[in-house]
């Protein structure tokens, strides 16, 4: 997958959402509530989701696991 300038803006945006409901380094949340919480927050489409996702997990921001989206310390440090 191609990563365009705008995965980092949505990748940035993932993380608020995570700030916006407390989450520390080392915490996780449901995918599906992240998922939801980007949509419905006009943070981009679902395919932006995906291109997000991705560019934190290659930053080091984020970590997935089955159902689970989990904040590293780095992803911390960058909100």
């Amino acid at each position: 997958m191609t990563t365009l300038p705008a995965d980092e803006d949505y990748a940035r945006a993932l993380l608020t959402i995570f700030a916006a409901k407390g989450v520390r380094a080392r915490q996780s949340l449901r995918a599906r509530d992240v998922e939801t919480a980007f949509l419905t927050g006009n943070m981009g489409r679902r395919f932006d989701f995906g291109a997000a996702l991705q560019y934190a997990t290659d930053q080091g921001w984020l970590t997935q696991f089955p159902g689970v989206i989990r904040l590293t310390a780095a992803g911390a440090d960058e909100r």
